[in-house]
């Protein structure tokens, strides 16, 4: 085919043509009178290369996956899909954020009261502040690393969450969720920071059609290999990868502390939306009971020359389980706690409506 053939083939212009050959995505075959000649296989390329496009794909993120389709990194190109998907999702949570913010400035622009500009800047103030918030998480831990041994520190005598539980105490963690969730066939879960899917494993093996979420690439790259029929997928408590409503329950064990105390807020309003009505949710993680117990551990920390356990600590961000609990009761869930060890504190919250 020449170049105008293809384009009136698949509905695009010979200059759009051009430029995809100028930034080196499509290779078409010269003649000896210097016209272009393109085959069956440069008619799938650009097919392709126009859906990307028309789903939002960059030139750079096209030319990306084009390369790892042509080497045949299957691995590699499924992550390059999830990280465009994710990345998706997250504008897709922050617009539904900056559409919350206008509908409230509409509304308080219907009222009878005198218009104020100070509720507009306060309102935009409010949804950078967010975006801020949402986009300054970092894995600090490196758990792409941790992935390979993972799996063997949770089976043997070192802790794979360290300090904040022993195996026993992390394995018991794992139990307790599983019967506070008591899955049920037919029901939909979710586990949040899955890591390897050892708690998502276990709440499949009850009979529960499981979902899980994780940031980390080798995490998530484990966690299919031991289980195959869970559905993970690339993402993080911030946007959760999901829309509204999917879930009967949602898990997450040992990953909450990782979330800065505003984003853990935020995170919680992730799990909300895509929890079905009258559902649970089951939190364990380091916690402190209330912010003065916190004071109380760390002082005692000092005083018996703990400095690396504080350093640990402080890496990381305890909740104050008092919070938690009155986010879940404000928002008419009711709630169970229970503590496993000095750090990890448990929380389940079922909505009543």
């Amino acid at each position: 085919m020449k170049i105008n053939e293809l384009a009136k083939r698949l509905d695009v212009t010979p200059r759009a043509i051009r430029f995809y050959e100028e930034r080196g995505l499509l290779h078409p075959e010269y003649e000896e009178n210097g016209y272009r000649r393109y085959t069956e296989e440069d008619a799938w390329r650009l097919q392709t290369i126009a859906a990307f496009r028309e789903i939002g794909f960059g030139i750079e993120g096209i030319a990306k996956l084009l390369h790892y389709a042509d080497s045949g990194d299957r691995e590699t190109y499924r992550h390059y899909l999830e990280l465009q998907r994710a990345v998706l999702f997250d504008q897709w949570v922050e617009w539904k954020q900056v559409l919350t913010t206008m509908d409230k400035l509409i509304d308080k622009s219907g009222n009878s009261e005198p218009l104020r500009l100070d509720d507009l800047f306060m309102l935009a103030d409010h949804i950078k502040h967010l975006k801020q918030t949402r986009s300054s998480w970092e894995d600090r831990w490196d758990y792409d690393v941790q992935a390979e041994r993972f799996d063997q520190d949770s089976s043997g005598s070192v802790s794979p969450v360290g300090f904040i539980a022993s195996s026993e105490e992390y394995e018991r963690a794992l139990s307790y969720t599983v019967q506070w969730i008591a899955p049920q066939p037919g029901e939909s879960g979710l586990d949040i920071g899955a890591g390897t899917g050892n708690l998502a494993g276990r709440l499949q093996q009850e009979g529960a059609s499981m979902f899980a979420v994780e940031q980390s690439r080798q995490m998530l790259a484990k966690c299919r290999s031991k289980y195959p029929d869970i559905s993970a997928k690339l993402g993080n408590f911030l946007a959760l990868p999901f829309f509204e409503g999917q879930f009967h329950f949602i898990a997450t064990n040992m990953a909450f502390h990782h979330l800065s105390e505003e984003q853990q807020l935020l995170a919680l309003e992730e799990m909300n939306r895509v929890l079905k009505l009258q559902w649970r949710i089951v939190i364990t993680s380091l916690m402190f009971e209330h912010a003065s117990a916190r004071e109380e551990k760390m002082s005692e920390l000092k005083r018996t020359g703990s400095h690396d356990l504080i350093a640990e600590v402080n890496e990381k961000h305890p909740s104050d389980r008092s919070q938690i609990l009155q986010w879940f009761r404000g928002r008419g869930f009711i709630t169970v706690q229970q503590q496993i060890n000095d750090w990890v504190h448990m929380v389940y919250a079922v909505r009543k409506h």
